[in-house]
């Protein structure tokens, strides 16, 4: 079995449980990471979301009933189904009554202090040392794996009442002990991730001490709650080996975690209690920030800068990806015949099979010359006209109304009905532009998955299957009596005198569909928001249309709404600030790039007068798999802008409205509030 030493860790736990036992512990271990990163690394948990799942984990666990045999809930969430329909009952009489009260509580008492955390987050609030400790250690969740650990092994060092606040207080020491030990270790990832929630982040904060004094203090904490450990542990006396209350158990599993901090590559800091504090160095630039980091989504460019000066090619470990934030590098690594789209074979291959976004070499230049005819000259000038028509419905729809949210009504309606049309679609109505837009937002979504979020992988998949039952039908017509959209001519396209299987047509149809539909609109809504917020620049442009090219370049340059595109390397890929290893998958980080102060003056600047340099932006990308619908999307977002413009010359934001850019593989807005 292939394992990692994080996984390797969940085996330690397990000690002398029963393999069936040990298999469940290391699925509850698992599905405890895996919730961990999801409320760490991203917004899932926000905005309530954390509390109405706490909610339904609790009814779940306190409710007497089970789900009757060939029977599962009905929870959307995969995290809930699993836990409701596999992991809770396989344990729920592991132990009895006291037990299971006592481990349900500590599970909830986990999820709060992890809810607390997020609300803590959320509000940039500053800890004090008294509220982040007790809080640290239930959000770390050690309290609770230490239960099912107990049952695991069936064993029970609560069975005599005069023992409850002995194991209580020990347990707690060892909660501690493994907490602090993850800060002190995490130290450089946390920083660099703007991560506050860390015990030497607050040491250093409240003392108003650096951070080898923060560290010494840290780890000085944990050596008396070790020594603290110990002098507890040698009063439980009565005990024999391998028994419930035999306190080395609990030394086993502290160890385990300890071991695995000081070893894994992901957390860079490890300073050890001998270096004499004069002699120890921390050096906190040196860790990279990591593609799961929220701050990408909040505003990537101050982790951008701090890429490009320090540290321009750079391994992230969380996520296995080299980063890549200079111009001259992502340039030299998008056009690098030893770059390969191979990455996309395992990031969307599960959701759509082998299309020509995992394509290389001659296959790739095969299938992208059956498409490109699609995307110029005459079909093109078919497309415009399509362009004109949905423009004017979507203004038209809008005449009459004092305030818009332009995203609702405008920009994410535009292309998705565009494209729908060029290959044959209905989409006509709010209702059908609605289904198709959540499909396109969904595929998208799952295409940029790096933090590997459950409920985005399920909800790709299901996705796909509900937009591949909606199109059937049109593939049918269209193979009984073609016309002139997309799907017919996919139907009758040819390669080595084979026609595209149907698996290809519905890849096709769908990739068409959500490339087509969403970087548009994320360049549409970030284009108007230049329009509306840079000074002169939407007089200019309502005073010579033309301008409007240079404010859509400006925009793709300084906006643009793909922030990175991936890529692996079939051989080892010299770029001009160093070195990716063969086998590698790299993020070109084009948001950085398009800032990069060795190729743009003033980068961070909107400036339509940029002539040549306007042109060397990575919006579309470069070298073979530079976008083929460029030229489409260009045509579309001016388009679309000229006209609104010309519909609503006094278009301007609602009062106390600011738009906001969040996200990162489509980064844009979320809301454009406009007084018409």
């Amino acid at each position: 079995m292939n394992t990692t030493p994080l996984l390797e860790l969940g085996m330690a736990l397990c000690g002398r449980a029963p393999t069936h036992r040990a298999e469940i512990l290391v699925c509850w271990y698992l599905w405890a990471l895996i919730l961990d990163d999801r409320i760490d690394d991203g917004p899932w948990a926000e905005n309530g979301a954390l509390e109405r799942f706490i909610c339904a984990v609790q009814a779940a666990t306190e409710s007497e009933g089970t789900v009757p045999p060939g029977e599962t809930s009905q929870f959307e969430d995969p995290m809930l189904a699993v836990l409701v329909d596999d992991l809770w009952p396989q344990i729920k009489y592991w132990g009895g009554d006291g037990w299971r009260h006592r481990c349900v509580g500590h599970l909830i008492q986990h999820l709060r202090a992890q809810a607390a955390q997020v609300r803590l987050r959320e509000t940039d609030s500053a800890f004090t040392l008294v509220e982040y400790l007790p809080l640290r250690r239930d959000s770390f969740g050690a309290l609770f794996f230490f239960d099912l650990i107990d049952a695991a092994e069936t064993l029970d060092p609560y069975e005599h009442e005069a023992d409850i606040d002995g194991w209580n207080t020990l347990r707690e020491h060892a909660a501690n002990i493994i907490a602090w030990t993850n800060d002190i270790h995490s130290l450089a990832k946390d920083v660099a991730c703007g991560e506050r929630y860390n015990l030497v982040s607050i040491l250093a904060d409240t003392a108003g001490a650096d951070w080898p004094t923060a560290i010494e203090s840290a780890h000085q904490m944990v050596n008396t709650a070790v020594a603290d450990f110990t002098a507890i542990a040698a009063q439980q006396v009565n005990h024999r080996a391998g028994a419930a209350t035999d306190p080395n158990r609990l030394r086993q599993v502290v160890r385990a975690a300890g071991d695995w901090h000081r070893s894994v590559s992901r957390y860079h800091l490890n300073a050890a209690d001998t270096t004499p504090r004069n002699n120890r160095q921390v050096d906190l630039k040196l860790t990279p920030p990591t593609l799961k980091s929220r701050q990408f989504e909040i505003d990537p460019y101050p982790l951008y800068e701090l890429l490009r000066t320090t540290l321009p090619i750079a391994y992230d470990e969380p996520t296995d990806v080299w980063l890549v934030s200079r111009h001259v590098d992502v340039k030299a690594a998008l056009t690098h015949p030893g770059a390969s789209n191979n990455n996309y074979t395992w990031q969307i291959g599960p959701l759509l099979g082998h299309t020509i976004v995992t394509m290389d070499g001659c296959e790739h230049a095969q299938h992208r010359a059956l498409l490109s005819p699609s995307f110029r000259s005459k079909a093109l000038a078919a497309l415009e006209a399509s362009i004109i028509s949905v423009t004017s419905d979507l203004l038209m729809r809008m005449q009459g109304r004092s305030q818009v949210d332009l995203i609702a009504d405008f920009t994410a309606a535009l292309p998705v009905r565009v494209m729908a049309h060029a290959l044959g679609l209905p989409a006509e109505t709010p209702e059908a532009v609605e289904q198709l837009k959540r499909w396109c937002a969904i595929g998208f979504a799952y295409m940029g998955n790096y933090r590997q979020d459950p409920a985005l992988l399920n909800g790709g998949l299901s996705n796909r299957d509900s937009f591949y039952d909606f199109i059937q039908p049109h593939i049918n017509a269209r193979r009984a009596e073609p016309t002139d959209d997309l799907i017919s001519q996919l139907l009758a396209a040819r390669i080595d005198d084979q026609p595209l299987s149907e698996a290809f047509v519905r890849s096709y149809c769908a990739i068409l569909m959500t490339a087509g539909s969403e970087t548009s609109h994320g360049a549409l809504a970030n284009l108007i928001v230049n329009l509306l917020d840079e000074p002169g620049v939407k007089e200019a442009v309502m005073a010579d249309p033309d301008l409007m090219d240079s404010a859509l370049a400006e925009t793709l340059r300084r906006n643009p709404p793909l922030q990175l595109v991936l890529r692996e390397a079939r051989e080892a890929l010299q770029l001009p600030s160093g070195t990716i290893p063969a086998g590698a998958t790299l993020a070109c980080l084009i948001g950085s790039a398009n800032r990069d102060p060795d190729q743009f003056s003033d980068p961070d600047a909107f400036n339509m007068s940029r002539i040549e340099q306007a042109t060397s932006h990575f919006a579309f990308g470069a070298g073979r798999h530079f976008c083929l619908g460029s030229m489409l999307a260009r045509m579309e977002i001016t388009i679309g802008a000229r006209m609104l413009l010309h519909a609503f010359p006094n278009l301007r934001w609602a009062p106390g409205f600011k738009p906001t850019e969040r996200g990162f593989l489509n980064r844009c807005p979320e809301q454009l509030e406009v007084v018409l």
